[in-house]
Formats: C-alpha cells, structure tokens, sequence
C-alpha cells in the first residue's frame, strides 16, 4: 500500500508523544508532580518504529522518522540521541523535555491525566454525602488516592460511565422497594436497557468490593442494592393469614400448593397470623416443591418458605412481618428451621436469616452426618475454596458450624440440597 510523507509523519508524532507520555504518567514524578533525573525516554530499537526504521525496502520511512524527530527536537519537545558519528542518520533515543509536557500534551492531541483524575474527583464528588456509609467511605477513599495522582482502580477515561454510575447511586436511597432494573434505567436513562449494558458491571463491582455483604448470584447482589431482575415474589405455603388494606382477611392455608405474594400484596399486608407449630425455609426451588410433595399431610400445622438464596426485599419484608408475630408471648414455642445446601453460601443465609429473623433458627439437614450419607453426589471444591474454608473456620461466630466445615474441608466437598431427592 502506498504510503505519504505528511500523513506518516503525523502518525508517528502521535504515537511518539502518546508512548513518551504513557511512560511518565506511570513515573513516581507524575505522581509527586516532580521532574526526576531519570526522563521518560524511548529507544528506538525497542519501540513499535524499529522494523519502519531499518526497512531496507523502503529507506523514505527512516528519513521521515528522523526528520519529524528533529522537528519535536527544535519545537523543544523532546531531546535527541544520535549514534556516534551518525548525528541525522541513526536515531538511538528520545527523551521526552520536562518543561515542554503541557506543549506536548496539545500537540498529541491528549488530555493530561491529572486533568482526569480532577474530572473524575468532581463527578464522584455528591457521592461524599450519600446516606449509605459503606459508599461514602469508598467515594473518599477514591478522592485521596485521585487527587495523589492515582487512579485508584478507576477507569478515568470512562467519566460518562462514572456519570452514570453516580446518578444510580444517588437514586437507590429513594427506593422504597425494590425496582426491576429496566424499569429503573428508564426512568433515569430513558433507556430500559442502559442500565444492564452500561452500569450494572461497575455498580456490582464497587458492592462485591466495598460494601463488605456476602452475596452468591447476580440477582443477590442487586437485590441487596435495591434493584431487581424481574419483579419479585413471595412463595409460602400452608396455615397464615392476614389483613389487607381495605381490611380483608386471607387465609392461603387453602391452596394445597401455595401460593405467590407479590411485593405489592406483601408492602400491604398487616396482621400476620399463622398456627403453624414449625415454620421451614427452604433455599432453592426445586427442594421447596418437592418438600411441599414429601410433608402434604403437614399442611395445616407447617409453614414452608422459599427463599431463593439470600432473601429479596420483598421476602425480607415479609419475613419482618411474620418475625413479629411470632415474638408475641403465645407464639414463642413455634420451632423453625432452614433448610440450604451445605456449602458456605448455605451457612451464610442460614446466619442472616438467624440474625434478622429467627433467633430460634436451628439448620435441617445441614450437618456433617448428611454431608457423609451423600458424598458421592457431592461437588468436589477448588483450592480457592478450600482457603475460605479455613477462614471460615477461625470465624468464632460460626463456631458451631466447626464440624461441617471441618468434614467440608477434610473430604473437599460440598453438597447442594438438590442431591437429596429421597427424604425420610
């Protein structure tokens, strides 16, 4: 392909300046704002111009490299080192001129990454005042390490992503329960999918990394923020009732199935009753039914919950409700009990649910015992896994989990409530 003098001596400025300057902002003097002896360089025989240079097909390319080398050097850009006795013809380095850095950022057509770094303090700047503590914490932390020079694991060429990522932050607050993400990018975006495509990403990242919850699924975490994949449903079955707003009572003790609470029924509902004599939760879908199949001569004393991993608002709700009914005087021998697989993230719900619920909560089949009768439909874990396996047994708040956790470790297993199919 034909190449042109004036285009390729553009070219190789640009990406001259932009290599000379990635160099410096990746120096400790970008980030104490003071030149070093040691000056962004580059030698030519190890940069991406060295096989243009000695092409021996075309000799134009090496006299154009040195010509528009040795304008940068007049302009007092950059400095020049020839070979010896070779001054105009064998380029060896360039040095980029500390007092020329604002010049050279123009003419590479490039915006200083300290002016990032100070666009990016200013847009995370209203996140200094939101109501959640562990994003305030974190939108500080960020602002030190920008304002000395670092990026903080930020992506500061992305400052209208980082727009974006704020104004739903700002938002999340105001939601009093949770909102299906289209629905919510809509209203902010005018767009049902921008959320998903440009913010969801960095929004579960910063949660997972500074928020210092435990969620599994994507879906937990969004729920833990307040936003939901699809609108949310309650499932529960057997003897409770309760009161709607225009002071009705229902009784789903008659669905022999149970039923579906939508979060609108369960913001509504007062008066939580049940005379139920176990209360069971129940972490995934497919053992929830087959309970529901194995206890059908319990449905009239047993309540069974699903909780589809960690709790959604809407069930959390719910669970409030039902919590404190049954901390009055009459209700307080009514056992209860959660049933999830038996990995960390089963233990995980079951203490949440028994911090914020259920003081009583005992685990179902969830001990080491079980763990050992179906080991051979067990998943074998990683050694990553196996770490926090060891963590989670220095926790002292799971000392009572020391012996599945334990037999977990020991055997490398863990068991998902799908394998136990036959119940006793």
């Amino acid at each position: 392909m034909e190449i042109h003098e004036t285009p390729y001596k553009s070219k190789f400025v640009s990406q001259l300046l932009n290599l000379l300057l990635d160099k410096y902002e990746l120096s400790q003097s970008f980030v104490t704002g003071q030149p070093s002896k040691q000056r962004p360089q580059l030698s030519l025989n190890k940069s991406p111009f060295w096989q243009d240079y000695t092409d021996e097909m075309d000799f134009r390319k090496r006299i154009w490299i040195n010509e528009a080398a040795s304008e940068l050097e007049r302009l007092g850009l950059v400095e020049l080192n020839w070979a010896r006795f070779r001054t105009g013809e064998q380029l060896e380095r360039i040095y980029l001129r500390w007092s020329e850095l604002k010049t050279a950022y123009r003419v590479a057509g490039r915006m200083p990454k300290r002016d990032k770094l100070e666009r990016l303090r200013h847009i995370l700047t209203p996140l200094s005042r939101h109501p959640w503590e562990w994003v305030r914490v974190w939108s500080e932390q960020a602002d030190v390490s920008l304002a000395e020079g670092k990026t903080a694991h930020l992506e500061v060429d992305d400052p209208e992503g980082y727009k974006d990522l704020v104004c739903v932050l700002l938002e999340l607050p105001r939601l009093e329960r949770a909102v299906p993400i289209r629905l919510l990018s809509q209203k902010l975006f005018k767009d049902s999918k921008h959320m998903e495509r440009n913010v969801q990403r960095r929004l579960l990242s910063l949660a997972k990394q500074a928020s210092g919850e435990e969620r599994e699924t994507e879906e937990e975490w969004l729920d833990f923020l307040g936003v939901a994949k699809n609108p949310q449903i309650v499932l529960v079955s057997g003897p409770l009732s309760f009161r709607t707003t225009d002071s009705r009572k229902v009784d789903i003790g008659v669905f022999a199935g149970g039923v579906g609470l939508s979060d609108k029924t369960v913001e509504e509902m007062y008066q939580v009753q049940t005379v139920a004599t176990r209360i069971v939760t129940i972490e995934n879908l497919a053992t929830y039914h087959l309970w529901l199949e194995h206890a059908s001569e319990l449905r009239d004393t047993e309540l069974v919950l699903y909780t589809g991993g960690f709790p959604h608002r809407s069930l959390q709700s719910f669970l409030y409700r039902l919590a404190e009914h049954l901390a009055s005087a009459s209700e307080k021998n009514i056992e209860v009990y959660h049933w999830g697989d038996i990995d960390l993230g089963g233990i995980r719900i079951f203490e949440y649910l028994r911090k914020k619920f259920f003081s009583n909560l005992r685990p179902m089949l969830m001990d080491a015992e079980t763990l050992l009768r179906y080991e051979s439909s067990a998943a074998s874990i990683s050694d990553e896994y196996a770490g926090k396996l060891e963590e989670a047994l220095k926790d002292t708040r799971l000392t009572h989990w020391r012996q599945v956790l334990q037999t977990m470790l020991d055997r490398r297993i863990r068991l998902e409530q799908e394998s136990i199919v036959e119940l006793d």
